[in-house]
Order: C-alpha cells, then structure tokens, then sequence
C-alpha cells in the first residue's frame, strides 16, 4: 500500500493535534489550578502520543522518535503530579518546535534527518528526575490524597500529596439507583505499621460493600501486596451517611486516616459530532461557483421580470431563493473560529516578555467568533505585529509600571466581537499609552506633518503611525523601531475591506482595534452611478442616504462639508475624486458611510439600489491611489468596481 498519498492529510491532522499541544502549554506557562494543570498535562500526552502513533504508521522515524521522548516525560510528569515549571514549559516549546519542523521535513519528502541528540538527552534527563523524585517521595513518607483539587474538574482526579499517582474516576449516571442513595469517593490510609496491609484493604472494603456497592477500587484491592503503602480509594455507591462509612472503615483496624468526598460527575453528551474533512480547494472551488451562480441569479431575475411572463417570474424567484438558501450555506461551510488563529499567540507573547524582560498577564475573548477561512488567514500577521507593538512600545517594565502605581504585570488581551456585519479585533494593553506629543514632534523633524500643526486627532495619529518607516523607538531592536509594525497591520486591513482604530489615553493604554468584514467572498453592496460608471460600496460602511438638496453647505477650513443633525460631516465628490468631469448637482444623492469611527459624506450622481456582489481580485495600475479594494460582475453582465471606503477619509 502506497502511504506517500496521505502524507499531506498526517501533515493536517498533525498540526491540529500541535495547536492543541500549545494550547496545554499556554495553560501550564499561566500557573492555573492543579485541576486545570492536569488537565493541561493529560491533553498534552494524549495529543503527542497520537502524533507518536500517526508517525509510526507513517514510517516518519524522526517524528515518532522525538514523539515518544516527549511523550516519555509527559507520564513522567503526569504519574508525580507535580506543578509544571518554566523550566519544563520552555522544553515543551522546544519539543514541539523541533517537532513541527521534522512533520514538515517528512511530509515534504526531504531526508529524514536525525533529531538533535542534546534535544533528546533534556528531554530523557528531565523525565529520569521527575521520575526518581517521585519515586523517593513516594517510598520516603505515606500520604492521604487531598481532594481540593476535584472541584470542576473534568474528570474526577485525586491528586498525591505531595506527589504520587493520579487516579482518574469517570462515574456513569446511574438511572435506576435509589434516589437516597450517592456516590462517594472513600481514600483510606493504612498506619504504616499495619501488619499485612493487602489483607487489612480487603476488609475495609468488605465493611464498605455492607453499607452500598462497591463501584471500584485505586489500585485493585486484589492485586495488591504487602509493600504497597496502605493508601488506596473506594468509589461506593450507599445511602449511608459520611460519618457511618468512617466508622465502618475505621472498625476494620490499623487505619490512620478516612477522607469521604463527593466525585466529581461528568455526563457523557449524547450529541454525536459527524466531521467530514475537506480539502480547502474544494471549498474554494465551490465559492466560486457559487459567485458564477449568483451573478447568473441576478441576471434571470432581470430577464424573468422583463418577461412579463408571470409562471416564468414565479420560477425564476423560487430559484433566486433557493441559490440564497445555498449561497449562505456554502459560506457558513467556510466560517473558521478565529480561536484557530488565536491560539498560537500565548506562546508568541511568552517569547517576546521573556526577551524584553517583561511580566505580561495574557488573555483572549471571543475565541468561537466566526470568520471566513480567507480572512482567517490573512488576519494572522496583523496580529501579530500589534501584540509585539504593545509588549514593546505599549506595556512598560516591572520597574517602570511599579513607579507609576501598577502592579508589576502588565494586561495584554486579543479580544474578537462582532459589530453588525462586521468583525472587530482589537488588541488591548494597559501600559502608557501612545505619548501623541512624541509622535507629533517625530512627525514635524521629518517633515510628515506641518510644523503649525499642534494636536493630533485619532485620525491623523492612525495615518502617521501607518506610514511606512515612522516609528517613535529611540534604538533598532529585534522586535521593533525599524517602522515596519501599523503600516503593515493598516495595508492588510485595508486590503480586506477594514479599517484600522486607535483609542490611546497616557497612562492608561491603548486599544488597537480591525474593523472587518465576516466574508470577502460575497458581500451586500449599494450600487451608486458616478458620471458614466456604476460603482459598489460595502453596504457594511453605508449609514444613510439623503437627497443632497436637502442638506445645508458650509466650508470649513476650506474644504466643503455638510450638517447632518447638529454634526459636521465632510463632503467628498466622487466624480472628482474618481477623475469625473464636474456635473449639476441637480438630483445628486448624498451617501453618509462610516469608516473607522468616522463619517464621510459622499456626493454621487444616483443610487441604483442593492445586490450581492461577488468579490473579485482587482489590480490596480502601479503608482495608481488605491481608491478600490475590489471588482465585480453586476447582473446585466458589466464589470464595477467595489469601492475601498477607507481611502476616502
């Protein structure tokens, strides 16, 4: 059987099982709850040893190789229960970088190189220690295990103190047992001068299945011998109250300590997942069609009603209806939680603290907001510049933030939320805030703003830090100062159809938000009539649209405007701003659109109404102002060209 044909589907499910892994890790580098620490450990292994089994099969030698060290130390750390480090953190990273590297490098068909020797005797050092401290604390003192840890646990888990073996409990709802009876997690220790303590559990369990049923035992009572160390747990189902099941084990002799504890019950959900994976050129190829089938749709709508053909009209509506119903089902096909982006951040932002020697308290909301596969892809390098500007240029030095009365770790947090038809993404910190003297000063010595110039708005603060090679460090490090951070994030989100917004308060922090579309694929759109030509504007960004001849005219600050309401909006004239010839204003519409926080009032010959349009790449000519993020194909056929609302402001 040839194996090579699912080398790219191992390559898939590999990388799922890595992002859980740096998942785990995440949750072990934030010093959570021990219950939340085991959990973390338990899906590391599970993950890295499904990667061991998948390389095997696979004949991927590296991978499975460095797989099962892995592997090897994870049940070293999960059987001696102790607290995860950054010293184990950092070798976890190590592992799985190492890892992602030589699942690439077998896929890929190059040479199975060996992995790193040193890697391998960390990995193996580490194990063997954890292992050897496990087993003197183990043989050296008896302990009970403590039951703190069970609380919302997934699964029930009694952890050793100070370390010893995990024992995990799953408890099945029981239908049909009396409703006075419960489930009980009975932990035993023996004294440790008890004579033949295999025989004495025996006993206690036979006292305990007087009271109710027995459901298990922690080790098994009947494979133990005489050198076990006389701790051991019952699962007993009973009626019987804590203090009867004490005294019943406690009548069974040479016992030091009883603990009686609820476990914890997790029910088994009867919801049956049925996944199917895809290859993305398939969903891509489907997009498109679709796109093809919706501009065809627009267009026998048009035929139909022109018919005057009443059955004929009937049809072709049922059929415009039913290319909607699956239109809106193929792009929910497509909708990825932006979580599978997310979750590699922790990892980004632990490596970037460690090396500025800052303490960064990292979170992330709104990890299942759902967002099209194409952007999902595109939003990842953005983000990533704005999590580096903030550790960098925004979160300031434990020092530094213990001066000004803050506590020493800084609050960084990558938060998705949906606005209307809109998805935003904003990057927030609390550390000093964008100095917009500094930026202004910077600004004026190289001669980007006007020296008379003597505040900036939130606007004029986006479009300076967006320029290409402005930055405000004072030296070139290896994270920033070379200019090359917001102009990048800015580019990209306007090339999405987005929007970039800053709030900065000194002292306070800053909030870097992208204002995006759900979909680039098929968006609602007004068509508007500008001289000879019909253009679309992102329905996303449309406010209203008002006759112009209702609207009162001022000039301010020498450029033209409109009072819409008490508020002041400035007014563009698209024919001049598209190279149009100048018109009558005689029937002219106004389009009041939004774009990053602010109106823009936009004077067009004519509205011709709404439609979904199909979003096409478009190029424009080099040197051109990049006045369109976009073409389309309208329902008659003729091409329009989709109307990037972000480069007005």
């Amino acid at each position: 059987m040839d194996i090579a044909r699912y080398a790219e589907l191992f390559r898939t499910e590999a990388r799922e099982h890595l992002a859980s892994i740096d998942a785990a890790l995440a949750t072990l580098a934030d010093d959570r709850a021990p219950a939340e620490q085991s959990d973390a450990i338990d899906s590391l292994f599970r993950s890295t040893h499904t990667i061991k089994g998948m390389a095997g099969a696979m004949g991927y030698a590296s991978v499975e190789q460095l797989a099962h060290a892995s592997e090897t130390l994870l049940a070293a750390v999960r059987e001696a229960a102790v607290p995860a480090d950054s010293t184990l953190v950092t070798l976890c990273y190590e592992a799985v970088d190492a890892l992602a590297q030589h699942i690439d490098d077998a896929v890929d068909g190059q040479a199975d190189r060996p992995v790193a020797k040193a890697l391998l005797e960390r990995l193996a050092s580490m194990a063997d220690s954890i292992e050897l401290d496990r087993v003197q604390r183990t043989t050296a003192t008896w302990r009970v295990p403590s039951l703190q840890d069970l609380t919302g646990a997934a699964d029930v888990t009694v952890a050793q103190e100070p370390a010893a073996s995990s024992i995990e409990w799953v408890v099945a709802p029981r239908e049909t047992a009396e409703p006075t009876h419960a489930t009980r997690l009975v932990v035993v220790a023996l004294a440790p001068d008890a004579p033949l303590k295999s025989v004495r559990a025996q006993l206690v369990v036979a006292k305990l299945e007087a009271l109710g049923s027995v459901q298990g035992t922690e080790p098994s009572v009947q494979s133990l011998s005489d050198t076990f160390d006389g701790t051991f747990t019952v699962l007993l189902d009973t009626g019987a109250r804590d203090e009867d099941i004490e005294h019943a084990v406690r009548s069974a002799g040479d016992v030091a300590r009883v603990q009686v504890r609820d476990p914890v019950v997790r029910r088994a959900s009867r919801d049956v997942l049925r996944h199917v994976r895809i290859d993305l050129k398939r969903l891509d190829a489907l997009l498109d069609l679709v796109g093809e089938l919706v501009i065809t749709r627009d267009r026998l709508l048009r035929v139909a009603d022109a018919s005057g053909d009443r059955q004929v009209a009937a049809a072709a509506h049922d059929a415009s209806r039913l290319v909607s119903a699956l239109q809106e089902e193929i792009l929910q096909a497509r909708m990825v939680p932006v979580g599978q982006v997310f979750d590699r951040f922790p990892r980004l932002v632990r490596d970037v603290a460690r090396e500025l020697g800052k303490e960064i308290a990292f979170s992330m909301e709104g990890r299942d907001i759902a967002l099209d596969r194409s952007m999902l892809d595109a939003i990842g390098d953005p983000i990533v510049h704005l999590l580096r500007n903030a550790i960098d240029h925004g979160i300031e030095s434990p020092e530094q933030r213990a001066n000004a009365g803050k506590l020493p770790n800084g609050r960084l947090i990558l938060r998705a939320r949906r606005d209307r038809a809109a998805i935003v993404i904003a990057v927030e910190d609390d550390g000093r805030g964008i100095d917009r003297n500094k930026v202004l000063d910077r600004a004026v010595a190289e001669g980007r703003v006007e020296r008379h110039v003597s505040a900036l708005s939130d606007e004029d603060l986006v479009k300076l830090l967006a320029q290409p090679g402005f930055s405000t460090a004072a030296t070139v490090t290896a994270v920033s100062g070379r200019g090359v951070g917001i102009d990048v994030v800015a580019n990209r989100v306007r090339s999405l159809g987005g929007s970039l917004e800053i709030e900065s308060e000194p002292g306070r922090g800053t909030i870097f938000s992208m204002r995006l579309p759900v979909t680039l694929a098929i968006v609602r759109a007004l068509l508007v009539q500008v001289g000879d030509h019909t253009y679309a504007v992102p329905a996303a960004h449309v406010v209203e649209a008002v006759e112009f001849d209702d609207v009162a005219r001022l000039t301010l600050r020498g450029k033209e405007a409109v009072s819409m309401r008490d508020e002041v909006v400035p007014l563009i004239r698209l024919r001049r701003v598209f190279g149009e010839p100048p018109a009558d204003d005689a029937g002219a519409q106004l389009l009041i659109v939004d774009t990053g926080g602010r109106r823009i009032a936009c004077k067009v010959d004519a509205l011709l109404g709404q439609q979904d349009i199909v979003v096409k790449a478009f190029d424009a000519v080099a040197g051109s102002s990049s006045l369109f993020s976009g073409a389309t194909i309208l329902g008659d056929g003729s091409p329009a060209l989709i109307v990037d609302v972000g480069s007005l402001a």
